[in-house]
C-alpha cells in the first residue's frame, strides 16, 4: 500500500512539474502581435493627475508603434517602443519618449496590464487586442 502511495505522490509531482513547465513557457515576444487599444491613469512625476488613451501596434518581434491622446491636451501624439515578453508572461516596454512599463501578458496575447517602472511615476493601465493585424 505504501509503495502505491509513494508512486502516486511521485506521479503527481512529475505531473505538477510538467504543468509548471508548460505554463512557464507559454509566452514570448510573438505573443503580442496586432492592434491594441489601451487606457492609462495615475499621476505624473509632479504628482498631478494624469490619464491617456491610445492605440498601439505590436509587431510580434519586439517593436511597438503608438498613437496617444493625453487628457487635457487634445493632441494625438506618436511614439515608438521596444518590448520584451518573458516565458512566464511578464515583460517590459520601453518608449522613445522615456516612459517605461512592467507588463503582465495573458497567455493568449489578447490583453495585458501594465504599471510604470519610472521612479516617481504612479501609472497603471490595460491593453486589449482589437485584431491581429500588425500593419496599423
Amino acid at each position: 500500500m505504501m509503495n502505491k502511495f509513494a508512486a502516486l505522490c511521485g506521479a503527481s509531482v512529475v505531473t505538477m512539474m510538467s504543468v509548471s513547465a508548460a505554463v512557464a513557457s507559454e509566452c514570448s515576444v510573438a505573443t503580442l502581435t496586432g492592434h491594441y487599444t489601451y487606457w492609462l491613469q495615475g499621476a505624473d512625476e509632479a504628482g498631478a493627475a494624469y490619464a491617456e488613451v491610445g492605440q498601439e501596434t505590436y509587431d510580434g518581434a519586439g517593436n511597438v508603434r503608438s498613437q496617444v491622446s493625453v487628457s487635457g491636451n487634445g493632441a494625438i501624439e506618436e511614439d515608438t517602443a521596444t518590448y520584451v515578453v518573458n516565458a512566464d508572461c511578464s515583460g517590459t516596454v520601453s518608449y522613445a519618449s522615456g516612459a517605461a512599463f512592467n507588463i503582465f501578458v495573458a497567455p493568449s496575447g489578447d490583453s495585458f496590464v501594465f504599471s510604470s517602472s519610472v521612479a516617481g511615476v504612479v501609472q497603471v493601465g490595460e491593453n486589449t487586442r482589437v485584431d491581429m493585424d500588425a500593419s496599423h
